[in-house]
């Protein structure tokens, strides 16, 4: 997230990129950066624009802005003036709603929807941002139901069609974007470097290394949390069993899709996962 010169205030969920915060005094960006999840940018005052996947785009006050982290982006300056609410929500969560007008398919090809202004939101966002934190399953569970119901408007008001954005030779930010967008798409499939490599028309080697420096991660470190942020998806709100769940996600046996989930969700088990994050179901 945006490197800070004042404290930020925090309040986040213990799901794999699922957070709900108020940020202010907010300092600019050094270099682009990535992070796997749909983010949600909500000003209450002042304003900032982002440099995403290449185009410069303004995030306005109270309006619900939304964008996927996948695609480089960096804050231009001044930097972000003011305060707001900022989501980030797992991007195989959110293409679970399959949402109308293809705002999925929107997001991940580059484009950041906003809705018209309502400073009335910020009442529910406030609400969302205690909700994260409740011990209550079935009260978070109430927050997320709130959460797809408001992309489910955002959809359905912003019918516009998607930018298309051609990486130029040699610019390796919009060759990143392309990147993360083909991943994203085919994150449950058994690809390789080499695949992911080859649609970009990227040497593996090269492609490797700047998405380290880019991203911060390796490309199969941010293609395992897309894999694991859809099994705690799947195990929340299904019944599958764990082996369907690991192989509805992407992984081809159990041994690994075990040490890659422990490795995201602190230790659990996926049916500790499942026990911990269900409502507890009624006397």
């Amino acid at each position: 997230m945006p490197r800070t010169s004042a404290p930020i205030e925090t309040h986040h969920e213990n799901e794999l990129g699922f957070r709900v915060w108020q940020q202010h005094g907010t300092g600019m960006m050094s270099h682009p950066h990535t992070h796997p999840d749909i983010e949600v940018n909500y000003l209450y005052d002042g304003g900032f624009s982002y440099l995403h996947g290449g185009a410069v785009v303004p995030v306005e006050t109270d309006c619900f802005t939304v964008l996927w982290g996948g695609i480089p982006h960096q804050t231009v300056a001044p930097g972000i003036v003011g305060q707001g609410i900022w989501i980030t929500l797992p991007l195989a969560w959110f293409l679970q709603w399959q949402l109308p007008n293809a705002l999925g398919e929107r997001l991940l090809a580059g484009e950041i929807v906003a809705g018209a202004p309502d400073p009335a939101e910020r009442v529910a966002l406030e609400r969302w941002r205690g909700d994260v934190t409740s011990a209550n399953p079935a009260q978070r569970r109430a927050m997320l139901l709130e959460m797809e119901a408001r992309f489910h408007r955002l959809a359905l008001a912003s019918p516009r069609a998607p930018r298309s954005r051609q990486p130029r030779p040699g610019d390796c930010v919009a060759q990143l974007a392309g990147v993360t967008r083909f991943i994203a798409q085919h994150y449950r499939e058994p690809i390789t470097v080499q695949a992911i490599a080859d649609d970009a028309g990227l040497h593996p080697k090269y492609l490797m290394r700047v998405f380290k420096k880019q991203c911060g991660t390796s490309v199969w470190a941010y293609l395992t949390r897309l894999r694991v942020s859809h099994a705690q998806r799947l195990l929340v709100t299904t019944d599958l069993k764990v082996l369907d769940v690991a192989m509805e996600s992407g992984f081809l046996s159990l041994a690994p899709f075990y040490a890659a989930f422990a490795g995201h969700s602190r230790g659990l088990r996926p049916l500790d996962y499942r026990r911990q994050h269900q409502p507890a179901a009624k006397p």
